[in-house]
């Protein structure tokens, strides 16, 4: 390993000395604990070299560890030095545990409090009481050791206007102060960033793949708001914008203002703030009120024209997606075998192609052969990408983020002629992706209870995926939404009109293959012959699901039926869009299928 890893280790150590430390937790988070962090805040990845999106470190003054998930468990030996970090599972060695078996009772270990839930403070300090003494910090060590450390990415604000989000920010305003007198509450503490942006109707690039400022706000109960935000960012028209009651506000001004809320009722999300919130309103003798982010239900539920918006982009994304598709048949039937980077960047040279994209809404998931057999695969963290086979399958797993809406799609794709093992298992994917889209369920369901429809067919025959069927998909927001998702995981949101939630089942065969068939689905009302109001799904995704890889005769006439329209509406929708080779390959990709 390189020395650079061995000098900044040597100094944290230092540091960790002067401070009469024992241990210092470094996660892979920063501040706003975001899914995407920007690169000035990759904390962990400069003192370890790790590039996963998730895991932790702890350092003492001769031991030290990394905890990753099963994802990492490869990678983490590729990019970490053994020599200075032994190996741990996140899981089944929890770090709050190993510290307790390395450390002599009464340690104590250092954390930044900006770094660590709220949530994961409370169950920490009951985790390690008559252990270890928690420290919170007040200066982030490695923001003092990091020299080269990269300049925060500034990007410019986007005002969004009613032709796109439909609804201007003075009438959310009030619609979130109508909540927080409901719950009693003073004000709320906005700390995701997405919320923040939605409220004041706007966007930004602060953060690759996640269209946002990074900022903090504050609503209260009359529906105004202090917006924390360096003043030199905000662009002309923004007060005729957000109309009246918004307080720009400097971002250092933050704490100062916390300590204001003497004896004030404030909403505080734990599971979405850190422990930093908490602690100061804690001191500063404000009454917390530990309740979810307001802005989530209001978000999630989208309206007509954030709707119509995202069935727009869904056609456009659509179209790239056929241009893609139809060139890779063509190389392939050329012989020509990419890699899957090469393959990625192509997809989105397509996608760039639509002047309303702004950027994509994830890192491609581009995973050739058995590399599909990692549901999140990133051919970036790879020492090479792999590269096409012949007679294999190929997953593809990307989105967009434009300017009306966010799109998150996967197909798996033939490549030469799957074995008769892969379609089967190809097949029962697609019919647990049929049967949940055709799903009907009463107001009041949850997404854990509609998880099974997914998963039958797999269950059926002794198969399982490893991961959630859905998640929540915001408006040019993120393309991981809350409250709602779909999962084994039991989740107490109902669903409603006009959330959109992708529907995802998989298979993966380790060092073979891997499946996984996404589409983004609307939750709508649904008419029935009965007496009891229905919801169902209405798909919006439009690419054509790759029926060389079928088993038809597995297929009942009903998710025939459902396949075949699905393929007719794709045909009807971006067939006028496309033309030429592009258009006779749409045209035969969408061509109904029967029972041979």
């Amino acid at each position: 390993m390189s020395h650079p890893y061995t000098q900044r280790m040597a100094k944290l150590r230092d540091w960790l000395a002067q401070q009469h430390l024992d241990a210092l937790i470094i996660p892979h988070e920063d501040e706003y604990l975001g899914e995407y962090i920007p690169a000035h805040n990759e904390r962990l990845q400069w003192l370890t070299g790790f590039t996963g999106s998730a895991g932790a470190a702890v350092v003492t003054a001769d031991k030290a560890a990394i905890f990753v998930d099963g994802r990492y468990t490869v990678q983490v030996t590729k990019q970490v030095s053994n020599e200075l970090f032994s190996y741990q599972h996140f899981i089944e060695s929890p770090y709050l545990h190993w510290l307790v078996s390395h450390l002599p009772a009464g340690s104590k270990v250092g954390y930044d409090p900006r770094m660590h839930r709220a949530s994961w403070l409370q169950s920490a300090q009951q985790t390690l009481a008559g252990e270890l003494q928690l420290v919170a910090l007040t200066e982030n060590p490695i923001d003092q050791l990091w020299q080269d450390r990269p300049v925060p990415m500034v990007s410019d604000m986007r005002l969004m206007d009613e032709e796109y989000v439909g609804i201007n920010s003075q009438t959310k305003r009030q619609t979130i102060a109508e909540i927080l007198r409901e719950k009693k509450a003073n004000c709320a503490i906005l700390t995701e960033l997405d919320s923040i942006c939605w409220l004041l109707n706007i966007r930004g690039l602060d953060v690759a793949r996640l269209p946002v400022l990074l900022s903090h706000a504050i609503i209260y109960d009359d529906a105004s708001v202090d917006f924390f935000l360096e003043s030199n960012r905000i662009v002309s028209g923004f007060a005729e914008h957000v109309g009246t009651g918004v307080r720009v506000l400097p971002p250092e001004q933050l704490q100062a203002k916390l300590e204001t809320l003497v004896g004030q009722r404030v909403m505080l999300d734990p599971s979405t703030s850190n422990a930093w919130f908490t602690l100061v309103l804690q001191n500063a003798g404000a009454e917390l009120i530990n309740e979810a982010d307001p802005c989530l239900l209001s978000k999630a539920a989208k309206n007509a024209t954030e709707i119509a918006g995202m069935k727009a982009c869904h056609i456009r994304d659509g179209v790239a997606m056929a241009k893609f598709l139809c060139w890779l048949d063509s190389e392939v039937s050329a012989g020509k075998f990419h890699n899957e980077a090469q393959l990625a960047e192509k997809l989105h040279a397509f996608r760039a192609e639509d002047s309303t994209l702004v950027d994509l809404s994830f890192d491609t998931i581009s995973a050739a052969g058995s590399n599909a057999a990692m549901c999140h695969y990133n051919h970036q963290n790879q020492p090479e990408p792999g590269q096409l086979n012949n007679n294999s399958l190929y997953l593809v797993d990307s989105g967009g983020q434009y300017l009306d809406g966010t799109t998150d799609i996967t197909r798996t794709i033939a490549i030469g002629e799957p074995s008769e093992e892969m379609k089967r298992q190809f097949t029962l994917v697609l019919k647990g992706h049929i049967a949940l889209a055709r799903a009907r369920f009463p107001h009041g369901t949850c997404g854990h209870q509609l998880d099974v429809l997914a998963r039958q067919y797999l269950w059926a025959e002794g198969y399982d995926y490893d991961h959630g069927t859905g998640h929540g998909v915001g408006h040019f927001l993120s393309v991981h939404e809350g409250p709602q998702r779909i999962s084994k995981v039991y989740n107490p949101v109902a669903l409603r009109p006009g959330m959109v939630l992708s529907n995802e089942p998989g298979y993966y065969r380790a060092e073979q293959f891997g499946i996984r068939i996404e589409n983004l689905e609307l939750v709508v009302e649904i008419t029935t012959q009965g007496d009891h109001p229905m919801l169902g799904f209405e798909s919006l995704t439009r690419c054509p699901i790759d029926t060389r890889a079928i088993d038809v005769n597995r297929l009942t006439k009903p998710e025939l039926t459902w396949l075949n329209q699905y393929h007719q509406q794709v045909w009807q929708e971006v067939g006028p869009l496309v033309t030429g080779e592009v258009k006779a390959w749409l045209e035969k990709a969408t061509q109904p299928i029967s029972h041979r």
